[in-house]
């Protein structure tokens, strides 16, 4: 299973922004920390107010990303993602804070999941690894971040 994901990630390594400044050799040592998880259409991810605990990245399939509306029980779909996205980055940048999103699986999709303990593991063993994985974070949340303003200028 790990060589599967070391495979994966090394060959999706310019795709996945959270990764695409590791090396070959850098990947490989981070690949014991990571685990593939798989969701069957339909499955729950995770739940806004779920506790912030991983971030995965979609290796095959396509996820609905839904954030609740004031209204009771009315969601809106804020994204659908594939292969090489990213879900649950933001608790990587604050893990105090719960999820703000529900993330459900719109067919079979496989999720490679980094916990936070891991995260902290890799901190503490390779600090130049978590440096360059957390710079690949900033790059996606700005990313993010950029297309949101985009989405509600488009609004107004």
């Amino acid at each position: 299973m790990a060589a599967d994901i070391k495979e994966l990630v090394c060959k999706s390594r310019g795709e996945l922004i959270l990764f695409h400044l590791l090396d070959e050799d850098e990947v490989g040592k981070i690949i014991p920390y990571m685990e593939a998880v798989d969701y069957p259409k339909g499955a729950t991810v995770f739940r806004e107010g779920d506790p912030a605990d991983f971030v995965g990245f979609i290796s095959y399939g396509h996820l609905e990303v839904k954030k609740q509306t004031e209204f009771k029980d009315k969601q809106i779909v804020v994204a659908i993602l594939g292969k090489g996205s990213f879900v649950g980055e933001l608790s990587l940048a604050d893990r105090r804070q719960p999820r703000s999103t529900t993330v459900e699986a719109l067919e079979n999709s496989e999720l490679i999941i980094l916990r936070h303990e891991a995260l902290e593991t890799i901190i503490d063993k390779y600090p130049h690894i978590a440096i360059k994985i957390l710079k690949g974070l900033n790059q996606v949340l700005v990313i993010r971040l950029r297309k949101a303003v985009e989405r509600l200028a488009a609004v107004f």
